[in-house]
């Protein structure tokens, strides 16, 4: 008798594991449709076309996102950021100075937008709010100011003054970038963004020469960055 109970109950936890299995595939299914979407400039399709580009039923829609269209694209973009903020920390990791992590992290962004635009275009869906919520992407870039102006490279100032300048200018750079692609036309150079680099190291209080000399320092090569890991699905 045990045994059968004991069968019976494995049995009742099936269905209930293979259901929630289910759930994830389709939760999954619809963020990365949303993250193609708005890589395409097409986040104002209606919700039948985001559950066509996922593959899952009309139904099973508010079952993930309640909140509808901006629940699913907040989250697809914060999943975004937040793989993008451990691929720049990687990619800063062996940099002691702030400055040069700064400029590296803007750097390799600009060229990012340049060569491989699906992977970062998303991020303007967001706008400036990305400077203003409580992403890790944000969170990250307030830390490295505060740690440049506790060792003195950056002017004392408020880290979200800071942030407010010089990511108002990354910004702008992506948007113009994204804009000169989708009408055809030449995008802004790599020289363009490191000299934007050097504009953005004085912002933050580098004289010069300085952010010149941070500027020109290698970047990490193309096989050290783990950009696979912002590719969308």
């Amino acid at each position: 008798m045990a045994r059968e109970a004991g069968a019976q109950n494995s049995a009742r936890v099936v269905p209930g594991a293979g259901h929630e299995k289910r759930r994830t595939k389709t939760r999954s299914a619809l963020i990365s449709a949303a993250m193609r979407l708005l890589a395409e400039g097409r986040q104002g399709v209606g919700i039948r076309e985001i559950t066509a580009e996922a593959g899952v039923g009309f139904g099973s829609f508010f079952n993930h996102f309640p909140g509808g269209k901006d629940e699913l694209y907040s989250t697809a973009v914060r999943e975004i950021l937040d793989a993008f903020a451990l691929t720049i920390a990687e990619a800063t990791s062996d940099c002691s100075d702030p400055a040069e992590v700064f400029a590296r992290s803007f750097r390799l962004t600009g060229r990012l937008a340049i060569n491989n635009a699906a992977l970062i275009t998303p991020v303007l869906a967001s706008g400036t709010e990305l400077l203003v919520e409580d992403f890790p992407l944000r969170t990250a870039a307030l830390n490295d100011i505060a740690e440049g102006i506790e060792s003195g490279r950056f002017a004392p100032m408020d880290p979200e003054v800071h942030l407010a300048s010089v990511g108002g200018a990354l910004l702008g750079m992506i948007r113009l970038t994204a804009h000169r692609l989708g009408a055809g036309r030449t995008p802004i150079s790599e020289d363009d963004i490191d000299l934007q680099a050097e504009s953005v190291l004085r912002m933050l209080g580098l004289n010069a020469q300085d952010a010149a000399d941070v500027v020109s320092r290698d970047l990490p090569g193309e096989d050290e960055i783990n950009w696979d890991a912002l590719r969308l699905p």
